[in-house]
């Protein structure tokens, strides 16, 4: 039986840190087993097929040869199919009346929260809020603070002492749009 997944890795291609072509890391992919590989933009999305039931087993994999790769600690989230959709059946920023600027986010987390932040969720700039935790992820806005926008990633972090990583809602459309071709 094969399963469908969707990869997100974090910190990779940003800054110039952590680069990696993405042909190579379809390769790596390939390399520890899983088929179908595509990736989407640079910033680490990647798609692939495996037989391999145990989510924790595929990342240990993954995460073992991107660590060969590029002699870093690389993190590596994966959702099936179903857990995408279902991320986005949930969409909480169409409830809410938000300014046209404000931006929308999914964090994906390593591991399920362990307790709650305080509430409101917000970052000490205020560009950054939880607006909705579920399971494994988090959605949050930013807000445009001195011609700046927050990143969610780093504020959900701190406040939840979590490993995760963060896409903005257009491209977790265009994943869902993609994983299912």
């Amino acid at each position: 039986m094969s399963f469908r997944y969707a990869g997100f890795l974090r910190s990779i291609n940003v800054g110039g840190k952590n680069l990696i072509k993405m042909d190579r890391l379809r390769q790596i992919f390939e390399t520890c087993g899983m088929k179908n590989v595509k990736t989407y933009i640079q910033s680490g999305n990647i798609f692939f097929d495996s037989n391999i039931e145990s989510e924790n087993t595929i990342i240990q994999k993954i995460e073992k040869e991107l660590h060969k790769e590029l002699n870093q600690d690389v993190i590596l989230v994966i959702r099936t199919v179903d857990e995408i959709k279902t991320i986005l059946e949930k969409n909480p920023f169409d409830s809410l009346k938000l300014p046209a600027s404000t931006k929308h986010y999914v964090s994906f987390l390593k591991e399920k929260v362990r307790s709650l932040p305080d509430i409101p969720p917000v970052s000490e700039k205020k560009d950054v809020e939880i607006i909705h935790i579920s399971g494994r992820e988090i959605y949050s806005i930013t807000r445009e603070i001195n011609g700046r926008f927050g990143f969610p990633n780093n504020f959900i972090e701190a406040e939840l002492n979590i490993k995760a990583t963060t896409r903005n809602w257009n491209t977790l459309n265009k994943v869902a749009e993609l994983i299912t071709k």
